[in-house]
This record gives C-alpha cells, sequence and structure tokens, in this order.
C-alpha cells in the first residue's frame, strides 16, 4: 500500500485549488472546531452540579477539566499525527470527530470521577487529530504568506466554540434543571448529565461536514532517489534535537501563554458563580460572548496583523507580536479577578482575551513555516502534546491547587486567578524571547536553501 506522500510524488501535479474553495475549507475545519471546543469546553459551566452530585473537591475538577484530556493525547498525539503526514488527512479528521462526540455523549452515563475522567480522556482525540491534520491540510492549501491569516481563523474559532459552550450549556442547563431530573426506563439522569447529551449531537452536522471538503496534494514532499532510504519515522525528534534553541523555548513558551489562558477560561465561570452570584445562565449570557469576542478577535486579529508584518519584511514577526501582545495582557489579568463590580471584571477579561490569545494564531503559524511537509502534523502534535501536558492541565490545576490549599476556601478563586494566569504569561516571554535570535537564524537558513 502506497502511502499519501509517495502516491501525490508519483502523480503530476494538480491546478492550484481556487480561493473560495480554500476558504471553504477553512469555514469546514473552523466549524470542527467549534463544535469540539464545545464538546471539550462545556463542562467549565458545569462544575458546581458535578461537584455536588459527585461529591468531588476543586482539584478533582480541574483534573477533569485539563489532564484527563491531555492524558489521552500524550499516548495518541504522535501516532496519530505521523498517519496524518503519511495518509488522508480528512478521514482522520472524521474518525476523531466520531470518537469525541460519543466521548461526550459517556459523560453523561459518568455517575462517579473515575467514569467522568476516562470519558473527559477520551474528548482528546478530537484535539489529537483535528488540529494536527487540520494545521497540515492548510498548509497545502495556502502559501507561507497567506498561512499565518487561515491558521489564526481555524484557531481563533476554537474561541467561538468556548463561548458557545458556556451560552448553549447555560440556556440548556438553566431549562433542564427548571424542568428537573429526567425518569427514563434506563435511569434517572441529573441535568448536568443531560446537557452532555444535547450537546454531543451537535457533532452530527460537522461530520456531514467534512465529508464534503477534498484532501489537497501535499506541497514540497520528499521524493526519493532511487535506492534512497525513507526517513525513518520518529525522524521528528531528530528535527527537534538538530533545532532544540527554536523548538524547546517555543513548545514551552507557548504552551504557557496557554496555561494562562486556560487557567482563566477554566475558573472565571465559576468566579463570576462565587464572587458575583452569577448563575449559570447569567455566565452563558455575559460571559460567552466576551469570550467568543475577546479570544476570536485576538486570534484573528493577530493573524491578519503578522501576515502584513511578514510581508513587511520583519522575518520573526510570528515570534515579536504575540510577544507585544501577551504583555499587554498581563496587566487585565492581574486585575480583572480584583474589581467590585462583575461588569469591569467582564470588561477587563475580555481584554486580556483579545491579547492573550494572539499567540495562537500568529505565534503558532511559526511552527509550519520552519517544518518540512512530512512533518507538519507531527511538529503541531507535539507542540499540543506539551501545551496540553503542560498548559491545559497545569492551567486549570494550579488555579485550582492555590484555591484548595494555599487559600483553604472556594470564595478565594478571585486571589487564584489574580496570581496563576499571570504568572505563567511572565514565564512564557522569557522563553519566547530565548527563542527569538535562532529562529531568525533559521528563517534565513531556509530561505537561503530554497
Amino acid at each position: 500500500m502506497m502511502t499519501a506522500a509517495e502516491l501525490e510524488a508519483s502523480a503530476p501535479p494538480p491546478a492550484p485549488a481556487s480561493l473560495l474553495r480554500r476558504w471553504l475549507v477553512v469555514a469546514a475545519l473552523s466549524f470542527a472546531s467549534i463544535v469540539s471546543y464545545v464538546d471539550r469546553q462545556v463542562i467549565n459551566l458545569l462544575v458546581d452540579p458535578i461537584k455536588a452530585d459527585l461529591g468531588l473537591s476543586d482539584v478533582q475538577i480541574s483534573l477533569l477539566q485539563g489532564f484527563s484530556f491531555a492524558l489521552l493525547y500524550a499516548f495518541l498525539a504522535i501516532p496519530l499525527a505521523w498517519v496524518a503526514d503519511r495518509y488522508n488527512r480528512k478521514w482522520v479528521i472524521l474518525g476523531g470527530v466520531i470518537c469525541w462526540s460519543a466521548a461526550t455523549f459517556g459523560s453523561g452515563l459518568a455517575m462517579g470521577f473515575a467514569v467522568l475522567f476516562f470519558a473527559r480522556m477520551l474528548v482528546g482525540i478530537g484535539e489529537a487529530t483535528l488540529a494536527p491534520a487540520g494545521f497540515s491540510m492548510l498548509s497545502d492549501y495556502f502559501t507561507k504568506e497567506k498561512l499565518p491569516a487561515a491558521i489564526s481563523v481555524f484557531t481563533g474559532t476554537g474561541f467561538i466554540g468556548s463561548g458557545l459552550a458556556l451560552m448553549i450549556g447555560g440556556y440548556l442547563y438553566s431549562a433542564l434543571a427548571a424542568a428537573g431530573p429526567a425518569v427514563t426506563s434506563f435511569g434517572t439522569f441529573q441535568p448536568w448529565q443531560l446537557t452532555f447529551f444535547a450537546v454531543a449531537g451537535l457533532s452530527i452536522p460537522v461530520f456531514l461536514c467534512l465529508l464534503l471538503i477534498r484532501e489537497p496534494a501535499r506541497t514540497g514532499v520528499m521524493v526519493l532517489a532511487e535506492g534512497e532510504e525513507a526517513p525513518p519515522a520518529l525522524e521528528i525528534f531528530a528535527f527537534i534535537k538538530r533545532n532544540a534553541t527554536v523548538f524547546l523555548p517555543l513548545f514551552f513558551g507557548f504552551s504557557c501563554f496557554a496555561a494562562s489562558q486556560f487557567g482563566i477560561g477554566a475558573w472565571a465561570p465559576s468566579y463570576f458563580i462565587r464572587i458575583h452570584g452569577w448563575s449559570q445562565m447569567e455566565v452563558g449570557q455575559y460571559f460567552g460572548p466576551a469570550t467568543m469576542f475577546g479570544g476570536l478577535a485576538g486570534v484573528v486579529a493577530g493573524g491578519f496583523l503578522v501576515e502584513r508584518l511578514l510581508a513587511g519584511g520583519m522575518k520573526d514577526a510570528t515570534l515579536r507580536l504575540p510577544m507585544l501582545a501577551v504583555a499587554c495582557a498581563f496587566p487585565f489579568a492581574v486585575a480583572f479577578p480584583l474589581v467590585s463590580s462583575p461588569f469591569v471584571a467582564l470588561a477587563m477579561l475580555t481584554l486580556a482575551l483579545f491579547f492573550g490569545t494572539v499567540p495562537f494564531g500568529a505565534g503558532v503559524a511559526s511552527f509550519p513555516l520552519i517544518t518540512p511537509n512530512r512533518m507538519r502534523a507531527q511538529i503541531i502534535a507535539v507542540y499540543l502534546l506539551v501545551a496540553n501536558l503542560f498548559g491545559y492541565s497545569a492551567g486549570p490545576l494550579l488555579v485550582a491547587w492555590l484555591t484548595d490549599n494555599m487559600f483553604g476556601s472556594p470564595s478565594d478563586i478571585d486571589r487564584s486567578l489574580a496570581i496563576a494566569p499571570p504568572m505563567t504569561m511572565a514565564i512564557g516571554l522569557i522563553l519566547v524571547a530565548l527563542a527569538m535570535k535562532p529562529y531568525r537564524k533559521m528563517i534565513l537558513r531556509i530561505e537561503a536553501e530554497q
């Protein structure tokens, strides 16, 4: 059986896709990203009812929000990305859609921490397939100058999913809570369980939409000379090792930025509920749109701005702009949990999200720009592995640990939020700054070779 790379290397080059078709692919992948984030983030709105029914602590909840997701990712990210770099990426993504929607439905069947942990762990298959394969597909649909904008739209729409998780989840949970538990022949289900069942069904139109997109021809595929051996399956690690001064600071630096945003996203709903007395519906009404606007606008604006900076000759624009944006986000991240007005807090939080999410489009676009085609999905998978194990897990966990152990009261979540996310932002700025000089040298070397 020939791999996708071998088939495409032996075939005549196809005509490039039209601009409309390329952006329709971005739209389809973005739709999938939105729904994956709804399934992934809706648990953040259900923290208190889940705690009450299952008797969990904030630390256990933080494990469900982040570590469970990252655990499966740690085992499957690289193998699935290797498959995506060699075979049909569309079918890899479709398989992920089936798995993450089934896992979301299974979350509603959980009657204890262990089962819910396992179900949330399986949701990680969505991230392990969609992001690496999606980045790789877009790298073949767009030139390197246009790629940051496409990637920014793809990644930025995840914040629409985060916002919709709060808005849809808030309305669903409020309506279901008003109706009371559902008594069926299969048992009695609480409103939070029914909420999981409902959002799982959103994956059906995603699956049908993704069926319509085409797998793009791979650009820059390495063709082997007669008698030449194929590179080893794990050549990605040798590539990272050769360029460790670039990749390691960026992996961990961007992961610190992710930790700050995931920490805020995981616990801001509980902050508004515990500190300002909002209901789940009010969190959905107010914080949901703030997440959608702040996150999406930051990622997309950053992507289009960095595209212009690259066209103007700024070689390190994909690092310089994210650092400036995170520095702007820092004071708002410190201040928003400490103000007395919930709407002033919401405004500051929106600005923290706007500036703090710029790296997830403009910054992450650095990786495919410096990586050969045959390893692009894998390099994104390695980054997301670090980001999920360190960022997505540590961000919520650090806030929860400070609340449970340093301050000792759920009502002190405001102080935890004022400390943990800004601290991880500062560490990330230091790490990305260390990568600036070697990154510029790597870009110049690649341009010279081309």
